[in-house]
């Protein structure tokens, strides 16, 4: 679900601090893209999926990483992508890195 080695490695190549900014900026973001998307679905598009799909590898929320592919090809084809999926892996994967991040799950 979780790629520690990138979390770790995120975490040693910006410090401590820029990295619990850059951990609640990474929660806001996604918390409101998720929101609009899931208030309108039907507004979905490839571009959406790809920009939490890098925004998730970043944190290495793998899991929201897979949601977000099937999602982005889903809407390349044309089809309804699973908005629902991603937004469980996002709330997965946050309550798999809470213990290890401080108050991040209070951030969503």
């Amino acid at each position: 679900m979780i790629d520690w080695d990138r979390l770790q490695g995120l975490r040693a190549d910006i410090g401590e601090d820029d990295f619990a900014d850059v951990a609640f900026l990474f929660v806001a973001e996604i918390t409101e893209r998720l929101g609009r998307l899931t208030a309108q679905p039907a507004g979905a598009t490839a571009s959406d999926f790809h920009f939490l799909r890098g925004s998730a590898a970043n944190m290495g929320f793998a899991a929201m990483v897979d949601a977000c592919q099937r999602a982005e090809a889903a809407c390349r084809a044309g089809l309804a992508p699973d908005v629902a999926a991603v937004a469980d892996s996002f709330t997965a994967s946050l309550a798999a890195v809470a213990p290890h991040i401080p108050g991040i799950a209070t951030a969503a």
